[in-house]
């Protein structure tokens, strides 16, 4: 039995490749410590390029067009939308990711003042 080292259960490379020139839909809902709704947004791009070790590239579509946005290396989090969901703006995407994120970033360098 061989298992491998390296594989990540959240990156599949033949669903990344079948995102390019697909249009996603991007939910992100931000949680504060409690778990209270903080803020919500909604973007809506084409994949232009999904590596694992860069993540998932969307050139932005609707108030943010001409920008980028990179999602994290994840396809498990990627759904293929379904019939009649779309975007605020009206757009219907092929795919379809949201996240949930909780509690203040991490700082990496805080310093005690105190010490």
């Amino acid at each position: 039995m061989t298992i491998e080292a390296d594989h990540d259960p959240h990156w599949n490379a033949a669903v990344a490749e079948s995102l390019i020139g697909k249009t996603l839909l991007m939910n992100l809902t931000f949680l504060d410590d409690e778990g209270e709704v903080q803020e919500r947004q909604q973007f809506f791009g084409v994949v232009i390029d999904a590596t694992e070790h860069e993540g998932i590239v969307l050139d932005l579509l609707g108030e943010h067009d001409g920008d980028t946005y990179t999602l994290p290396p994840q396809t498990s989090a990627i759904q293929k939308a379904e019939a009649g969901v779309t975007s605020l703006l009206g757009d219907e995407p092929d795919f379809v990711a949201s996240w949930i994120i909780q509690g203040p970033p991490d700082v990496a360098n805080d310093v005690d003042e105190e010490a």
